[in-house]
């Protein structure tokens, strides 16, 4: 087994925080920091977001950029011309976005989803271009591919004609210190407190992305829940405005039931277990994902799940959830009208616990370690 191979990993698609991306990213960089004692590691970033990812191993050095390298064509081109390559055995681009096309040393992606194949207007025209035209050719450049699901897998084939057998799929973890039942009394005094959250409600922890994220047919669900029954119930929206926000804040405001639709904007991580374990359903209707982290988020902190049957969202909730067709508001109220009626058993909320407990950052890491080892 080779040691003391010098990794080059780029996080400037961090985001601020406020994605699944850089979810991945920092929560994969400290389990590597725990597990791998024989590399060195130059974590390529910008300036102002160092201080989302700690170290904790003396072999993790920061590389500072500033903070105009994170503009995207900026970025783009400091990739493939900025970057000094040759100092590394290999780079690991956790964004197929970033892939250098002029490669001059092994390269090791993460391709999280190919949903500008399968989503239309996912992004804006420019973006869509660039997705679909230009991304395939830049995976191509790879040399290892990870794939966070075997969805995900499956479309990188279809879609790149990349080779099968030299795409890993290892799937992303949750963080179990963190996402775990809260008291269910504490968790309501909390939010309480937090939010003015008093009242029963559903949850949905998302971007404000429009239509990908399929905000608008979820509102309508609950606003047909609200107006055929005398539930107290609230809808719940908890992410940062993206694309397309303000057409999802203007269905909410049209509807009869908007006081109790409500917007929480960008939760941070360490408030998401409280909404999680103060819920009645955290329902998921994404149109497309290649992981979906709340999903398993919320089933490990003994929430009732309801997902879109779509995409990678079935394979990771592996029959702990709930199932709909995302563009059925017909399914979508009738999963919340379930989990009233019906409500969720003890043994429900623990078969979703354990599922949710395969899923670990430590084991994670050590086989992105071996996808590292196998082109040393």
């Amino acid at each position: 087994m080779r040691t003391n191979m010098r990794i080059g990993f780029s996080t400037f698609v961090l985001e601020g925080g406020k994605s699944g991306l850089s979810a991945y990213i920092c929560n994969l960089l400290r389990a590597l920091q725990l597990e791998d004692t024989q590399n060195n590691y130059d974590l390529l970033m910008a300036r102002d977001e160092a201080e989302l990812v700690p170290l904790t191993n003396p072999r993790f050095k920061k590389r500072l950029s500033p903070p105009f390298i994170n503009r995207p064509v900026v970025n783009l081109a400091w990739h493939n011309a900025g970057l000094p390559q040759t100092k590394y055995d290999l780079l690991h681009i956790p964004s197929y976005r970033r892939i250098p096309l002029l490669k001059r040393t092994k390269v090791v992606a993460t391709v999280h989803d190919l949903a500008a194949f399968s989503v239309d207007a996912k992004y804006d025209r420019a973006r869509m271009l660039f997705n679909r035209k230009f991304a395939p050719a830049m995976i191509r450049r790879a040399d290892h591919v990870i794939a966070v699901s075997e969805h995900t897998k499956n479309d990188i084939v279809r879609f790149t004609g990349y080779p099968e057998d030299k795409i890993t799929v290892i799937y992303s973890g949750i963080d179990h210190d963190l996402f775990h039942p809260a008291p269910a009394e504490e968790a309501r005094r909390t939010l309480a407190e937090l939010h003015g959250l008093e009242k029963p409600f559903f949850v949905y922890v998302s971007r404000l992305e429009h239509p990908a994220k399929n905000h608008v047919r979820l509102i309508e669900a609950f606003e047909r829940f609200k107006l055929e029954s005398d539930s107290a119930h609230q809808l719940v929206l908890a992410g940062a405005d993206w694309s397309g926000a303000d057409l999802i804040r203007a269905r909410a405001a049209q509807s009869p039931v908007n006081s109790d639709i409500v917007f929480l904007g960008f939760v941070p991580g360490d408030s998401l277990p409280l909404l999680y374990s103060g819920c009645d359903l955290m329902v998921f209707p994404s149109l497309f994902e290649g992981f979906g982290f709340p999903v398993l988020e919320a089933l490990a902190c003994g929430a009732p799940v309801a997902c879109s049957n779509t995409s990678a969202m079935k394979e990771i909730a592996g029959g702990a959830a709930q199932t709909f067709n995302p563009y059925s508001t017909d399914e979508i109220f009738a999963c919340m009208e379930n989990s009233v009626s019906k409500g969720v058993n003890a043994e429900t909320r623990a078969h979703g616990m354990e599922h949710a407990f395969t899923f670990d950052w430590q084991t994670a890491a050590r086989r992105v370690m071996g996808v590292y080892e196998s082109l040393a």
